[in-house]
């Protein structure tokens, strides 16, 4: 799903939110970001087996320079080097899923609240990722 399928504006804060994507999707996404002028990170889960693992490997691909002890710290890092806006895109949510459902429930809800904050602030924050099957609900937030 790109942003002109979903109907995004990367600009519109008022959109901010965390949004499934199919798997041929990124690099149409990347493009997206790119174009928006918005710091971009590419996050692989492929082998995160917990929230620790998750919040490092962010810190460590937004190339922000201190390591993540929590989510509320990450955010700061993330705030403090935010410039125009941020996209993050998760490649392999759904293997860290399956590896650690309750890590990526957890991981999910700090995004959500990540980007109610750029919400409020009124910078753009994206999220992409893809959730797993059984998953339906949209995640969109509508803030």
């Amino acid at each position: 799903m790109t942003t002109r399928v979903l109907g995004i504006d990367l600009h519109d804060a008022g959109r901010d939110g965390v949004y499934r994507v199919a798997p041929d999707d990124p690099v149409t996404l990347v493009g997206d970001a790119e174009r928006a002028g918005l710091a971009l990170a590419r996050i692989d889960l492929a082998d995160c087996h917990d929230e620790a693992g998750a919040r490092q490997r962010i810190a460590t691909l937004a190339g922000l320079p201190a390591a993540a002890g929590s989510w509320a710290q990450l955010d700061a890092a993330l705030r403090a080097d935010e410039g125009a806006g941020r996209v993050l895109l998760f490649d392999h949510a759904v293997a860290f899923c399956r590896a650690a459902p309750e890590a990526y429930a957890a991981s999910r809800r700090a995004l959500e609240e990540m980007a109610r904050a750029g919400h409020a602030r009124g910078v753009p924050f994206f999220v992409f990722m893809e959730f797993p099957d059984n998953e339906t609900r949209d995640a969109a937030i509508d803030a």
